[in-house]
């Protein structure tokens, strides 16, 4: 079995914990409005894209859980590059990811929702 620490793991874990750290800052720029309607990043549906306040309101919804998505995305790319064995790192990135994109559909079904409901 191969050791750990060939350059392309590492490079794979480094880029899976940024990954979760982009994932952080799009979800606080967009429910704080300094990144509005766009074609890249964010919840675009068409109720979204409709105005400002409506990609606002939905971006304040998943705020949460998109912030714990990233962070446990980064939280699993960092873990990632501390154990000693590769296959450890793959299932410690593999289930981190998974989770991360639970929680950020989670996310966007409750921002859709408190669009829905235009609580926020």
């Amino acid at each position: 079995m191969e050791g750990k620490g060939d350059f392309m793991d590492i490079l794979g874990e480094l880029v899976v914990a940024l990954a979760g750290v982009l994932v952080v800052v799009i979800g606080r720029l967009t429910a704080t409005g300094r990144i509005g309607r766009n074609a890249f990043a964010g919840i675009r549906t068409k109720r979204t894209m409709a105005d400002e306040e409506s990609w606002r309101i939905a971006h304040r919804g998943a705020q949460p859980w998109m912030i714990a998505g990233g962070l446990l995305l980064a939280l699993s790319g960092v873990v990632a590059l501390a154990v000693p064995d590769p296959a450890a790192s793959a299932v410690t990135i593999g289930v981190g990811t998974g989770l991360a994109l639970v929680l950020t559909v989670l996310g966007t079904v409750t921002g859709l929702r408190a669009l829905n409901n235009r609580t926020l």
